[in-house]
């Protein structure tokens, strides 16, 4: 598996607990362990990501995500197994002129290890490097722990009606 993609994305992450990661740019081969990460995700952390518990990825929807011209996709894997994609992380393109979208899926075992943290400041990077002023992330309400995470990267939420939040974070 490739180490870096255009934008030179390759990232190691140390987690709390002392585990290396390693982050990159997707690449068309990552679709299937995609899926299984999608497959060990818990229906509530696929809800909390896509605002719907869907099992996996369509074909369309994997097109989007790994085109780059709509933005990039990175993957995590461990630093022993990077095969064993543990999360993925998202900054795509807007119809607004230098605002990116941000979005995170990290696999439940490696929750609350400071992944996500680290996956977020790493995603305003890319994003910055991407001619990018202001990430932007549609967040459910009660997703506390994401929150959270984007506190850290000093976001204005915007109060909607209803269970999301959509938050700016300026870059």
């Amino acid at each position: 598996m490739p180490d870096a993609g255009p934008l030179g994305t390759a990232h190691p992450i140390t987690l709390t607990d002392g585990t290396a990661t390693r982050t990159r740019e997707v690449t068309p081969d990552d679709l299937g362990p995609v899926q299984a990460l999608h497959r060990r995700c818990s229906r509530g952390s696929r809800a909390l990501r896509y605002h719907a518990g869907k099992p996996q990825l369509s074909w369309a929807g994997w097109r989007l995500l790994s085109d780059p011209e709509r933005g990039t996709t990175l993957v995590t894997t461990t630093a022993e197994r990077r095969d064993h994609i543990i999360a993925m992380t998202n900054v795509m393109r807007t119809d607004r002129p230098g605002v990116g979208e941000l979005a995170v899926l990290v696999e439940d075992e490696w929750q609350s290890k400071g992944l996500g943290t680290a996956l977020a400041a790493h995603a305003a990077d890319v994003a910055r490097r991407a001619g990018h002023h202001t990430l932007t992330a549609a967040v459910a309400a009660v997703n506390t722990p994401m929150l959270h995470v984007l506190k850290r990267l000093v976001m204005r939420p915007i109060r909607t009606p209803g269970p999301v939040l959509d938050v700016d974070i300026p870059l």
